[in-house]
């Protein structure tokens, strides 16, 4: 192959850096480029000292090389290949909203609080606590509603065990989980009194002794799943299979993904992550939480996309916007959306120190 190449005499004053500025690539780029073609004798190292001239690559390589620089620079911008404990604003603002067949729209707003603490050896311990929640726009008012906010509230901050690759892998304390539940029913029980409250924290302290069932309410949950996402969704350049969560409490599904991005706000990247139901199962597996024997008769068919906006500068989660559509014979069947948005207070991150 014919490569044409020109050289640049060098003149007193030049650096590297000023001949790579006038041809508008990288100092790193011009080196590799004169190393790769000229002689041994005349190599370039840490700057131009005994350098008489440097080969200079043509327009169509220079044209190449920002190319290659471009693409580096917006890969560079994107959130780390790995988590670490800048990754979240401390506080964010949620709207979960439920659109189903024949239902009234169901809104809920709440606040959620994210903390980190790295661990030797095993990622890190997440300490996550949801709170000021509304309904429809109104702080719940009914007994069971409340009763139900006062056992989270009673097991809050959960935490987590959550490794560098992300998504959450188990409780950090599951035995303290449950004897905090103990240590606060007194005061529940006296509050919350009659038959059905005493039903309601009977099973609701089953539950949570159950570690794998508990586990799972919160990994099938949507916020969850999409607030500790595998890191790695982010740098995907191809298709890839991905077991989901479409529907809370059921058995997760295999899902196409894709993911595209949008580079062009000059503050934030938007990484959009779209996907669609590839497994066969029926809406009334999936609403009755099992897999039948029977093959199903009308698959369902469902779309996830997931919007996150990140910082180009901090590559922190500022913002996300995720929505799971539910189909059944082609018709609308259930939409569940969340939009969770960093408190502006919190957009520098503020450090703290986890676990008293």
């Amino acid at each position: 192959m014919n490569i044409s190449i020109s050289t640049y005499q060098v003149k007193r004053g030049d650096t590297l850096e000023s001949v790579a500025g006038q041809l508008g690539i990288s100092a790193e780029a011009l080196k590799r480029y004169h190393n790769t073609y000229c002689d041994l004798k005349s190599l370039i190292g840490n700057d131009l000292r005994g350098v008489h001239e440097i080969l200079i690559p043509s327009p169509e390589k220079i044209a190449e090389l920002k190319e290659n620089q471009k693409q580096i620079s917006l890969s560079n911008s994107l959130p780390s290949f790995h988590l670490n404990k800048n990754f979240y604003a401390l506080n964010y603002e949620a709207t979960e909203r439920f659109e189903q067949l024949d239902k009234e729209d169901l809104v809920i707003d709440y606040s959620v609080s994210v903390k980190l603490q790295e661990t030797e050896g095993k990622g890190f311990i997440s300490e996550v606590k949801a709170t000021e929640y509304k309904k429809n726009g109104e702080k719940p008012n009914d007994k069971i509603s409340n009763l139900s906010l006062g056992c989270m509230e009673s097991i809050s901050p959960l935490t987590f065990i959550v490794p560098v690759q992300g998504k959450i892998k188990g409780f950090y304390d599951h035995k303290a989980l449950i004897k905090k539940f103990e240590s606060k029913r007194p005061d529940l029980e006296d509050f919350f009194i009659g038959e059905v409250s005493r039903t309601y924290l009977n099973n609701f302290h089953s539950g949570i002794k159950n570690e794998n069932y508990l586990l799972k309410q919160f990994q099938s949950a949507l916020l969850y799943q999409i607030l500790f996402p595998e890191m790695d969704w982010f740098h995907r350049k191809k298709e890839w299979e991905q077991s989901f969560f479409v529907v809370p409490n059921s058995f997760s599904v295999k899902c196409l993904f894709h993911t595209e991005y949008n580079f062009e706000n000059p503050y934030d990247v938007e990484i959009i992550i779209k996907g669609k139901i590839e497994e066969s199962c029926s809406l009334q597996e999936l609403l009755r939480r099992m897999k039948f024997e029977e093959l199903p008769e009308d698959k369902v068919t469902g779309e996830i996309e997931l919007r996150y906006t990140t910082s180009k500068e901090t590559r922190q989660l500022k913002n996300i916007e995720a929505s799971i559509i539910l189909l059944h014979q082609e018709e609308l069947y259930r939409k569940q959306s969340l939009l969770l948005r960093a408190k502006e207070e919190n957009q520098v991150r503020k450090f703290s120190t986890l676990l008293d």
